[in-house]
């Protein structure tokens, strides 16, 4: 009883292992950006795997996982090359504010209400729907944005800019990315390390 239980244990890991190994060759964007296509084979990934273990079919659900993928890849190669594929299958982004102005069949079309709008749009910080110049619905269901110009928020660039008009001799101070601690210098050194050590 208790091999039994260690063979379901290493079954599982070896499943998850290979699960994480495929997502990982199958790229970034699969993961972070859920299309129609990636959301059935995602779903379809998790039921194999389990079917697995459950089956002890190890070895033909890592098959079937890596066959799902390797479609998935060829499938998002294909939208790439095609355009006309990228609409077949992903669809395309659609317009559902222009100019304060809810398109009130796009929402229809999205099955979207306009109380779901502004919920969305309230998430994003935007108060009121006037100040929004465009928005668009993508295709992997985020909301996409441009304000109108006056209700856009001052940059730390424009606000040099308008420093440097009033006073051109005015010093403005660069900040440190080492001393602030800054995210992206860490990923930064981080791929300069791994470009060295292929190098090397």
């Amino acid at each position: 009883m208790e091999d039994l239980h260690w063979t379901i244990v290493i079954r599982a890991a070896f499943l998850v292992l290979c699960g994480i190994m495929f997502l990982r060759i199958s790229g970034r964007k699969s993961i972070s950006q859920m299309t129609v296509a990636t959301t059935i084979i995602m779903i379809s990934i998790g039921s194999m795997l389990a079917q697995g273990l459950v089956e002890k079919t190890v070895w033909r659900s890592a098959a079937g996982v890596a066959s799902f993928l390797l479609f998935l890849v060829v499938v998002e190669y294909m939208e790439m090359k095609f355009a006309f594929l990228e609409k077949i299958i992903s669809g395309t982004s659609m317009v559902v504010v222009q100019n304060g102005q809810v398109d009130e069949k796009k929402l229809k079309k999205l099955r979207l209400t306009k109380d779901q709008l502004e919920m969305r749009l309230r998430q994003k910080g935007i108060e009121r729907l006037s100040d929004v110049q465009i928005a668009t619905m993508e295709i992997n269901g985020e909301l996409g944005y441009q304000l109108k110009r006056e209700a856009k928020p001052l940059t730390v660039g424009q606000f040099e800019a308008w420093i440097q008009t009033l006073n051109p001799n005015a010093a403005i101070p660069q900040p440190s990315a080492q001393a602030s601690g800054n995210l992206f210098e860490e990923v930064r050194s981080s791929e300069s390390n791994r470009s060295s050590q292929l190098l090397n």
